[in-house]
């Protein structure tokens, strides 16, 4: 795939230190791709990676997985989003292990990773850790992403409940992580209630959808009510910031990072362009018949046997 400068989907990105952290461990980034082919759709790379490790180890985990998911992906050909995003993660987890190797500084740094590769209107996920993908449609929320968490873990297996999870003191224990020495398993379940399913990946956009993907500063101290509420702005740049003020007022204990995706009702030009290019190629194809058919009508009338 080659890198395209303009994306198919409008979104915004924001990420803040916040009020007690004295630097930024998160890393995130979007980039849009062309795949091979004209009659494939664009396609959107969205990132974000939650760094730990100390000043030095924490920003240099997460820049790096960032970084190299990025490039892992813009070198496949989008055919098998689901194996070419767990490769990508699991390639970065791999990095982020024998770079902490090299340095004292580094030791013991990791990130967490979320990744919503988004081809035409198809969405594909993929995470390790406790960074979150909501998707929002028709006013209601879901988490669509699954929590490597303690919590998460006995949430599933019936130790406790979604009311035990406010206060926990296990509430922050990751169970999963890139930069681990053994390569994590990477979760590919994209999930619509209760039950995590498998078979949901490459499910599609509808008109209206947004996505909204955040560190655990975002969604400690923001209710899932009150995304829905401030994504309803238009301007998307503008939601995100009013989102950062009441993280801000709620104690931004935490580095804050945050990416909204929307899917626009209407006409897109990329979408325009896209039922061009294949009325185009059908409108070829009828074509090339027609003529085929006149040509062997032709050598029928003219060399009759």
């Amino acid at each position: 795939m080659k890198r395209s400068g303009k994306s198919h989907l409008p979104y915004a990105i924001l990420t803040d230190q916040g009020i007690v952290r004295d630097h930024n461990e998160d890393t995130l980034a979007i980039t849009a791709f062309e795949l091979a082919s004209d009659l494939v759709p664009e396609s959107l790379l969205c990132v974000l990676c939650d760094g730990v490790g100390g000043h030095l180890g924490g920003e240099t985990a997460s820049r790096l997985a960032v970084d190299q998911i990025t490039a892992e992906i813009e070198a496949t050909d989008g055919s098998s989003p689901m194996i070419q995003l767990s490769n990508a993660i699991q390639s970065a987890s791999e990095l982020v292990w024998k770079t902490a190797q090299t340095s004292p500084d580094l030791r013991g740094m990791a990130t967490t990773a979320v990744c919503a590769w988004i081809i035409g209107k198809r969405l594909f996920i993929a995470n390790v850790g406790d960074s979150r993908i909501y998707l929002i449609r028709k006013g209601h929320i879901h988490q669509i992403s699954v929590d490597h968490t303690w919590l998460q873990e006995a949430l599933e297996v019936g130790l406790i409940t979604r009311a035990d999870f406010k206060g926990h003191p296990n509430a922050h224990v990751i169970k999963r992580y890139v930069g681990s020495e053994a390569v994590p398993e990477v979760d590919s379940r994209l999930m619509l209630g209760e039950h995590p399913e498998k078979n949901l990946q490459g499910m599609m956009l509808e008109a209206g959808d947004q996505l909204f993907m955040c560190s655990d500063g975002v969604s400690d101290l923001v209710q899932e009510n009150e995304i829905v509420a401030l994504l309803k702005n238009p301007n998307l740049d503008t939601a995100l910031e009013a989102m950062k003020l009441l993280v801000y007022q709620r104690g931004a204990t935490d580095n804050l990072s945050m990416i909204a995706v929307n899917i626009p009702f209407g006409n897109t030009p990329a979408a325009i362009r896209t039922r061009i290019l294949r009325l185009a190629f059908f409108a070829l194809i009828i074509l090339l018949a027609s003529l085929a058919g006149i040509y062997l009508g032709w050598m029928a009338l003219f060399n009759p046997r």
